[in-house]
């Protein structure tokens, strides 16, 4: 009892931070199609607070609870919790990952397009979205890029991520972009190091904080493509352009 006792207080204090950054939880997989004892078990792990869904994993015997973008599994019997990447070593796949591709795409499906600073060619083939901030170098180069990766048919949307934290000069830099009468012009300006206008109003990159805690960004640049999966920094063009269609096709196929 102790070890189970243990194991779950490690979960809970790894993931109660993600978590109530949530707005709200979809309902459970059908109950039909899931053993109780499962249920149950899934809706002990945290207090208050039930999975997204819940459903059979990859592998037989086992079920896998969906928490944002984590992933836990369950033994069919409720008894055993395993957490860490399951991968299929035959065929060299990391199964974990496609649970968490579709919370990704949920958190940053939930955000409002209206609050983000948006570059969009006349005829979109894909869309990527990138927590930015002004005084990293390499959201810097990737910006020096943009005109290339528009031209491609990539819609860029950056959402504000503030690496010192709120209050910070990089925080209230990016605010000044949201707020700017031109929130583009004033992208590349700030970015360019070029003094922008300190201007104050009401935008959502708090909201875009709390997807960046959610998706697991720990830097800047962080891409997300339309499939969910992550670029962790600095991308030239012509590869995101690539990666960025391939993802998109992908998702519709």
């Amino acid at each position: 009892m102790i070890p189970l006792l243990l194991l779950k207080l490690k979960f809970m204090r790894f993931l109660t931070h993600t978590l109530v950054l949530s707005m709200c939880f979809c309902a459970l997989a059908e109950a039909d199609d899931i053993p109780p004892v499962v249920l149950t078990a899934a809706a002990s792990l945290l207090p208050d607070t039930e999975p997204d869904r819940v459903e059979p994993a990859p592998v037989a015997g086992f079920y896998q609870a969906i928490f944002g973008t984590r992933v836990v599994y369950l033994s069919a019997d409720g008894r055993y919790l395993l957490y860490g990447d399951l991968i299929d070593i035959d065929k060299n796949l990391n199964l974990t990952e496609d649970a968490r591709r579709a919370g990704r795409r949920k958190v940053i499906e939930d955000l409002d397009e209206a609050g983000m600073v948006v570059f969009a060619p006349q005829d979109v083939a894909s869309t990527i979205t990138v927590f930015t901030d002004t005084s990293c170098g390499y959201c810097v180069k990737l910006h020096q890029e943009i005109a290339q990766t528009v031209a491609g048919g990539v819609k860029v949307r950056y959402l504000g991520f503030p690496r010192a934290g709120v209050n910070s000069p990089s925080f209230e830099t990016l605010v000044s972009v949201w707020c700017a009468d031109n929130p583009q012009q004033a992208m590349t300006d700030a970015k360019m190091g070029i003094a922008i206008e300190t201007k104050t109003c009401q935008t959502q990159i708090g909201r875009h904080m709390e997807a960046a805690e959610l998706v697991g960004v720990r830097g800047t640049p962080t891409i997300v493509l339309e499939d969910g999966t992550v670029i962790p920094g600095y991308v030239p063009a012509g590869e995101l352009v690539e990666r960025s269609n391939r993802a998109a096709e992908s998702v519709v196929n």
